[in-house]
């Protein structure tokens, strides 16, 4: 079928398709960056628009071949999509999307190239279902380019929901090959044995058995499921040497151990050509000191993502990292980098920085090498007040395997802002080396001008430095908002040089300007309901009281919760709960989704909130209850409110002694937009004229008495008792500036 013809979202902007704008009809000719040409009927001359300035535009609409609006269809996330399916089939459902995102781009979710036969500037879509179906056959899965083509179609008119490709409840099961299921499991006990010393096959097969009885006890039961789940050990032996298995099974420990290290493939080096192809995410501790939210002197977390085609910083957050108390894996009181704090971190990387009163001027985004008039006439977040960090929204980013990287929380944001994910391996920081260099450069360039620097090593570590007035986590990130703006993104860099300037080293900021010129900018804000779905998930129960997150309950103020009470939510795999968002940072408030067609958020706020006055956090909730249950305390929550007001009344210190009258103001992130109701501009329509403006008049208020000799005279110092003060004018002891003689 021919790929230019296919309309599976008609409500597009397409090359070649009709746009209603300023009540004529036009076709699109080109989409070049950040703008688009039209073609009028009324006019040979093309026009080339912002694409922001006609999408935005209030008769702005698509049309279908009859001149006719198309209505704009509303393209659930995969998230959505997946979020009644059980386990297994979401697994299917994901596989399955792969191969048809494949099949329909030429490129798979997670790399950045084409695979050979995939690329469509050389292949067709014919090909790449002949290729396809020779891989599947490959893994024992039988089927034909025509039903690929047949899938593909069905997916796509659903909208790419993975879902519709399930086989349905009752259809005929497949047999008389080696199950997936199987094949899956094989793979998981050569991880397993990665560590172990080198045995025999046999091991394997006996290990797979016990594997296959342990998560899949249910299905034995079945007769046709009994054989499809137990091959017999002469297909297990032919299988482990079809994959390629036994060559693994019987290398060496280093390199069995280095293989089950490794995500998934492909490891290509970092290279992108236009901002945000390609960002870098990492995590390391940030080797300063800092004030905790209880005083103490604690240690802090640094993540960082940094854009590889022009080494702009799009985003950089700090956190408290705390040990905890217990030992491992059951510690209380830890703190660290969390999934919720990369999404903060996401969030940075859609909206400008702006800057706070006391930064320097230089850090404006107006006086830097940014195209800032062109930025702002596409994007009006762009402000006087915004400061020299471009906006990158990430593509594909490379991280780590760590635990917060590996949340379904995060990567379920990823899939919201459409961010494909590429693992690095483990123990391999070459896989992430601008990452890398940008650490070294924060602790050369900043880290150690810091009050509270710790040096690179313990054994270079200054004396007394937790004695020392240190700056809290809120004040060292706003220190390194500073550092980015003003040094790092206006620093040449040895690695950016222009095609154009081969001489000349450029500076981030000067690598980002030449790059947007060709690849345009489109802003991508993000909406109120985006930001509700980026907090962290929690599936409630609603009942009279209303609900219960974290040993806190929530309520409505309106009471439209009352409809909710005691009805099943309908989704199969969280047991009929309902979906709650709240932020970890400010969890007087949450959100919960009311998901029944037309799909409302109903916002809830908790209702021992009138006792806490002062700023708290879900980890500050955390380690009081944790301290009451180790006392043996009654643990509720009016108890865990007294007791979190009672510490913040005993955190009334700071480093500077314009501080200690004010509370200690807990870490609490960085902001997240759009939340906020918008307040309107009671100044919008007002102008004024400066040269109408006059010095209001002074006020009658009677000078100061002018004082006479005998007070001037008791006033002066005692010259015989202080000999060591210099004699003072009499004329200058009340500030009279006037009455003193030049």
């Amino acid at each position: 079928m021919n790929a230019s013809v296919e309309r599976f979202e008609p409500d597009k902007v397409v090359v070649g398709g009709h746009v209603r704008w300023k009540g004529d009809q036009y076709m699109v000719i080109a989409l070049k960056g950040s703008l688009i040409t039209l073609l009028s009927a009324s006019s040979p001359v093309p026009v080339d628009v912002l694409y922001t300035l006609v999408v935005g535009a209030p008769d702005f609409a698509v049309l279908d071949g009859t001149g006719q609006p198309v209505e704009p269809a509303r393209v659930r996330s995969l998230s959505e999509v997946l979020e009644s399916a059980t386990p297994p089939q979401r697994k299917e459902a994901l596989k399955w999307h792969r191969h048809m995102k494949e099949l329909d781009t030429g490129l798979r979710p997670g790399l950045r190239a084409h695979r050979p036969g995939y690329d469509p500037e050389t292949t067709t879509l014919a090909d790449r279902y002949k290729i396809k179906s020779a891989e599947l056959a490959a893994a024992d899965v039988q089927i034909s380019a025509s039903t690929l083509e047949d899938m593909r179609l069905q997916w796509k008119r659903a909208f790419e929901n993975p879902m519709v490709l399930l086989p349905r409840k009752g259809g005929k099961a497949r047999g008389g090959r080696t199950d997936p299921r199987v094949i899956a499991l094989m793979h998981e006990v050569v991880r397993r044995l990665a560590n172990e010393s080198v045995g025999d096959i046999k091991r394997a097969y006996e290990d797979l058995l016990d594997l296959v009885h342990e998560r899949y006890a249910k299905e034995l039961k079945d007769p046709d499921e009994y054989r499809r789940l137990l091959p017999a050990q002469s297909t297990f032996y032919k299988r482990m040497k079809e994959t390629g298995l036994t060559e693994v099974l019987l290398s060496t420990t280093r390199q069995r151990s280095r293989r089950a290290s490794k995500p998934p493939a492909p490891y290509n080096p970092s290279f992108a050509l236009r901002p945000g192809q390609v960002v870098q995410i990492d995590t390391s501790p940030l080797k300063i000191k800092t004030v905790g939210d209880d005083g103490a002197v604690i240690s802090a977390e640094l993540t960082s993502a940094i854009d590889v085609a022009s080494r702009s910083n799009a985003a950089i957050m700090i956190v408290p990292a705390l040990t905890g108390d217990g030992r491992p894996g059951k510690r209380i009181g830890g703190r660290a980098t969390k999934a919720f704090d990369l999404v903060l971190l996401l969030a940075q990387c859609f909206a400008p920085l702006t800057t706070r009163p006391g930064w320097d001027p230089l850090m404006a985004a107006a006086v830097s090498a940014l195209p800032f008039e062109k930025l702002r006439a596409a994007d009006p977040r762009f402000t006087e007040a915004t400061a020299a960090r471009p906006v990158i929204h990430p593509r594909t980013i490379i991280i780590d395997q760590g635990s917060p990287y590996l949340s379904d929380h995060f990567k379920a944001v990823c899939d919201q802002l459409h961010i494909n994910i590429e693992y690095a391996r483990k123990g391999h920081p070459t896989d992430k080396p601008i990452e890398e260099r940008f650490f070294r450069t924060l602790g050369s360039s900043f880290s150690q001008y810091v009050k509270g620097w710790t040096g690179r090593s313990h054994d270079k570590r200054g004396r007394g430095i937790e004695r020392q007035q240190l700056y809290t986590i809120n004040q060292l990130q706003e220190m390194a908002e500073q550092w980015v703006a003003l040094d790092y993104q206006q620093t040449p860099h040895k690695g950016l040089r222009s095609p154009f300037t081969p001489g000349l080293v450029l500076s981030p900021n000067e690598m980002y300007a030449h790059m947007v010129a060709g690849a345009g900018y489109r802003p991508v804000p993000l909406t109120r309901d985006d930001i509700r779905r980026m907090l962290v998930p929690a599936w409630v129960t609603v009942t009279d009281k209303g609900v219960q997150i974290e040993n806190r309950t929530y309520q409505n103020k309106d009471r439209k919760l009352q409809l909710l009470e005691g009805l099943d939510s309908g989704i199969v795999h969280c047991n009929g709960r309902w979906e709650a968002r709240y932020d970890s940072y400010h969890p007087e408030f949450a959100w919960l989704w009311d998901h029944r067609p037309p799909g409302t958020w109903i916002p809830l706020e908790f209702v021992h909130r009138h006792l806490l006055t002062n700023p708290w956090t879900q980890y500050l909730w955390e380690d009081i209850t944790a301290a009451l249950t180790e006392e043996g305390r009654k643990v509720d929550e009016v108890a865990v409110t007294m007791a979190i007001r009672e510490r913040r009344r005993r955190t009334r210190k700071g480093p500077t002694r314009a501080q200690l009258a004010e509370p200690v103001v807990p870490f609490q992130g960085a902001p997240l937009p759009a939340l906020a109701d918008p307040q309107e501009d009671t100044y919008a329509n007002i102008t004024v004229d400066l040269d109408t403006i006059t010095a209001y008049p002074s006020l009658p208020v009677p000078g100061r008495p002018r004082p006479t000799t005998a007070e001037i005279a008791s006033a002066a110092p005692d010259a015989d008792k202080h000999p060591h003060l210099p004699a003072q004018r009499p004329d200058r002891l009340f500030g009279d500036e006037k009455s003193a003689a030049p």
